[in-house]
């Protein structure tokens, strides 16, 4: 039995052998075609919050980030914010906002973008009570404009 056995697993690799040894290989080539929307976002958002006192003596400021993500090499023409001095409708308190170095391309992974504010000192406000916030105030949202 086990010559038999043998015997046929030698005629099927002869065949095999044979079988390949008669093939012919054909190849071609083709085009993959890749579209790319080029695209910059912001990815994280500024912390931006000002601790005031009435007529306080100096200055209150804050300094915060924010990321961008834009494609690899894409240009970036501007960033910039809605306004750079405002006065809050609630609270009657004047500020700036200012962006720090922005980045001229994206580099495909996140950017940090630095953002101040400042608030003089020596301003009133308006507040009927001990404190005040500003979580009504029509005009606290600020919006941030990439142009690419």
């Amino acid at each position: 039995m086990k010559g038999l056995r043998n015997i046929i697993a030698v005629g099927l690799i002869s065949l095999f052998a044979m079988a390949t040894a008669n093939a012919t290989v054909a190849t071609g080539t083709f085009n993959v075609s890749v579209n790319l929307t080029s695209v910059c976002q912001i990815s994280t958002v500024p912390t931006a919050a000002f601790t005031y006192t009435s007529f306080q003596a100096t200055a209150a400021t804050f300094a915060s980030s924010f990321n961008i993500l834009c494609t690899n090499t894409l240009p970036i023409s501007s960033i910039t914010l809605d306004s750079t001095s405002v006065t809050d409708a609630d609270t009657n308190l004047a500020y700036t906002l200012s962006l720090g170095t922005l980045p001229t391309a994206g580099t495909g992974v996140a950017q940090s973008v630095a953002i101040t504010g400042s608030m003089a000192a020596g301003q009133a406000g308006t507040c009927a009570t001990a404190t005040c916030s500003n979580a009504s105030s029509a005009n606290k949202q600020r919006t941030l404009t990439i142009t690419y």
